[in-house]
């Protein structure tokens, strides 16, 4: 058996735009759909935090920067064979968009170091962000970009139920 971790923000946790906070059921999330697709020769491990970072600790909440928490994730769930790394979207709070992929390059190292392979969702485009230039320009690994975020009630940042299937059957054919 392969075991694959989803490693997000909360796009992966699960976030349903415009809510204030609710989440999509289990089977509507991207990383439960992936592991149907997938089957059962596949552990497909969802490890998602509304609000992560990359690489920052945030001023307004803590245990949020995915840096320090990735390689002890990863050790707990090893052998991990694939790391699906998603996020930046919350990282453009505190960096220019063009520093958000060296902040993923780190990630994508410690998955490296675990043996495991890095595959890269890169935010879909929001209000004034375009990590995609970046992310394919620096990060020395598969790169797939997340589906356009729908603009639920002001919310432009979070996937909808269709980008959660689009985004499954995107990570599954890249696999």
């Amino acid at each position: 058996m392969k075991t694959l971790v989803c490693f997000g923000d909360s796009n992966t946790w699960g976030y349903v735009p415009g809510s204030g906070g609710e989440r999509f059921p289990r089977e509507q999330r991207w990383p439960v759909i992936l592991q149907g697709l997938l089957g059962d020769g596949w552990d497909v491990i969802s490890e998602g935090l509304s609000g992560r970072t990359a690489a920052i600790e945030r001023p307004d909440a803590e245990g949020r920067n995915g840096l320090p928490y990735l390689l002890p994730c990863l050790l707990s769930h090893a052998p991990v064979d694939v790391v699906v790394v998603f996020l930046g979207t919350n990282d453009v709070n505190y960096l220019a968009d063009d520093r958000v992929a060296g902040c993923i390059a780190r990630l994508v190292d410690i998955v490296r170091r675990c043996n495991a392979e890095p595959l890269v969702v890169c935010p879909a485009r929001f209000d004034e962000h375009d990590l995609e230039p970046s992310f394919r320009l620096e990060l020395d690994c598969d790169v797939i970009v997340a589906p356009p975020y729908p603009v639920v009630n002001g919310d432009v940042e979070h996937l909808d139920a269709a980008g959660h299937e689009t985004l499954a059957r995107a990570v599954f054919d890249r696999l």
